[in-house]
């Protein structure tokens, strides 16, 4: 007798809510009513970066090459590419022998930021 009351008991719970939300018994239904319109404003900020990977690269010294017109072929400093290579005496270089290349130098400001917003 438990059980039995129990279920109806259960019916009766998960029945009356139901019968609430369908209707408001006024006459007036949900669907000729309007809400008002909503004004939403948006606003991001985005960084732009560039990645770029480095690949090590060698270079063989050539009759007539300075070490300064080798850092300028490769957009590199002068001091990186003697350090790099473990020059002390930035004359003393010898067609054949092979240079290790650092990374080329990265103007300052290379990443540029910038902001938008809408209304």
């Amino acid at each position: 007798m438990r059980r039995a009351g129990l279920l109806v008991l259960t019916a009766l719970i998960v029945a009356v809510p139901v019968a609430v939300s369908c209707g408001g018994g006024d006459g007036a239904s949900d669907a000729d009513q309007t809400l008002p319109p909503i004004a939403t404003t948006t606003s991001s900020t985005i960084l732009i970066t560039t990645t770029t990977a480095w690949v090590p690269v060698t270079y063989v010294i050539q009759r007539g090459d300075s070490l300064r017109s080798i850092a300028d072929q490769f957009q590199t400093s002068l001091d990186k590419l003697a350090i790099l290579n473990g020059i002390t005496n930035r004359n003393d270089i010898k067609a054949g022998e092979v240079l290790d290349i650092p990374p080329p130098t990265v103007p300052a400001g290379a990443g540029t930021s910038s902001t938008t917003s809408t209304t």
